[in-house]
């Protein structure tokens, strides 16, 4: 009988735990942002001002204590409270810790009823509302639940909607949670600044503009691009976006919302809804491509198969908007909510046949293949970072931090722990898509420039501390505490 996960708040507490996550050194550019230093404060009660040189401590005339002595007392009372406090926080976190750890093992090595038994100390110690360590172990003992339930059942796919309202009903929920997250952490708007100071710099000079965005949802990036181009002095004569997502229907709601904004700064827009996924798209291109391959000793069959192709390629662009000699730019931001791509091996090959002027690309820092157990520790070292991140400086009852945690965070722990990935299909997936690039005919454009200034600035004009930015190679690396959390990159054909 499996153990239920009841995840109850602890008493309110204002001690802050320890993340469950150790730091790498990295190289950053320009630390003015995360400038820690403070005024010096004495504490030794002998400073200048205190009375040093009368070589007293006084009672007040009748043997009591000074009222200075008195409150001295009271301070270093307050101190050990904190302090034990502190030092209790750090005792449950490392003993949540354990237990996950304990329970992961148990699991990837199909010890499904202990691990099963570890859950309910998991959940008694943890809370979605509580400190940092407990609100990312109430979230992977979700996921650690799911994974024992579906070990036990023998499946390991992904939550699927039945019916499109349900499917709608939770788009809009993670297009909330994200307007939430942008409001709370620079990490969305790092992604929009450094992608749109990108794609502005390459399309100097050009007077139209074709952006397909692989994952569009609520085009909250888009805007700030809009701004810095109606801003040129040079006028666009075409602006238009190819958005690709799960449901039309947001689609065209992102579609009109652009629009309008779009109007508002005097540039003619265009908008191209694209339901599905963009490795779906080009499966019967692939076909005619393996066809080609099998008929090369047929020169007959091969000029037909050829005309095929160049009009598979065609029916391609028209489908995707793609006008001839438009300048073009992808993008995307990675994530573990849903699979974005479908098929990343025909991703890849739709990108060699569009060649676009630019791609841009937001990828997190974080595994989803591999090993259960080593995939878990990965995460949970990353996670840890990121819920310590969105908490700091905020209160654990903040609406907003918890919708994010829920809706954003918890769904992906639970994809990377107990779907293993939401995209875990059985064929070949990309870890590192900017390497990936590499290899198949984009090299690298650097970000170190004007982008690296905006994201610098970005991060300086918030009060945001522990945040740091690292250029790296010529791509931009936003982390905490120096783990870095989310990688910016741009690429371009190289021929």
């Amino acid at each position: 009988m499996l153990q239920s996960l009841h995840l109850q708040p602890p008493p309110p507490t204002n001690s802050s735990s320890p993340i469950m996550n150790t730091n790498t050194s990295k190289r950053t550019i320009n630390n003015n942002n995360n400038n820690f230093a403070g005024e010096n404060i004495d504490f030794s009660g002998a400073g200048a001002g205190s009375g040093a040189g009368s070589g007293d401590v006084a009672g007040d005339g009748d043997g009591s204590p000074s009222r200075s002595c008195k409150r001295r007392n009271i301070e270093e009372s307050n101190d050990d409270d904190d302090q034990l406090t502190t030092v209790e926080a750090e005792s449950s976190g490392l003993r949540l810790l354990g237990l996950l750890l304990q329970c992961a093992e148990c699991v990837a090595v199909d010890n499904l009823d202990h691990a099963n038994n570890l859950l309910p100390e998991i959940s008694e110690l943890s809370s979605p509302f509580g400190s940092s360590p407990e609100r990312v172990a109430a979230y992977f003992a979700e996921a650690l639940q799911a994974r024992i339930i579906s070990s036990y059942i023998g499946t390991y796919t992904p939550l699927t909607f039945k019916t499109k309202t349900l499917a709608l009903a939770q788009n809009q929920k993670i297009c909330n949670a994200l307007q939430s997250y942008n409001s709370i952490s620079p990490s969305i708007k790092f992604s929009h600044f450094t992608a749109n100071q990108a794609i502005f710099q390459a399309l100097e000079g050009e007077e139209t503009v074709h952006i397909i965005d692989l994952d569009i949802m609520q085009g909250l990036q888009w805007p700030g691009l809009f701004h810095i181009l109606a801003s040129r002095p040079r006028k666009i004569k075409s602006l238009r976006i190819t958005g690709v997502g799960s449901s039309i229907e947001l689609l065209n709601a992102t579609g009109r919302r652009l629009h309008d904004f779009a109007n508002s700064l005097g540039l003619p827009f265009e908008f191209v809804p694209l339901e599905g996924k963009i490795g779906n798209i080009c499966s019967d291109l692939n076909n005619i491509s393996s066809d080609l391959n099998n008929l090369h000793n047929n020169m007959n069959n091969l000029n037909n198969m050829s005309t095929d192709l160049n009009n598979m390629n065609n029916n391609l662009m028209n489908k995707l908007g793609v006008r001839s000699g438009e300048p073009v730019v992808v993008h995307w931001m990675h994530h573990c909510l849903y699979d974005v791509t479908g098929s990343d091996y025909e991703t890849l090959r739709l990108l060699n046949v569009l060649k676009p002027k630019l791609i841009t690309i937001i990828e997190q820092d974080l595994s989803h293949g591999g090993s259960f157990l080593g995939r878990f520790v990965e995460a949970l070292h990353y996670y840890s970072a990121l819920f310590d991140a969105v908490g700091d400086g905020i209160e654990p009852e903040n609406v907003e931090r918890y919708t994010v945690e829920q809706q954003l965070f918890g769904c992906e722990i639970k994809n990377i722990v107990a779907v293993g990935g939401p995209k875990r299909t059985g064929e070949v997936k990309v870890e590192k898509w900017g390497e990936e690039l590499g290899r198949v005919g984009f090299g690298p454009v650097s970000l170190a420039g004007n982008p690296a200034s905006q994201a610098s600035l970005l991060l300086g004009m918030f009060p945001w501390r522990g945040y740091t930015l690292v250029e790296e190679n010529g791509c931009l690396k936003l982390g905490w505490k120096d783990l870095s959390l989310l990688t910016a990159s741009a690429w371009r054909p190289l021929d």
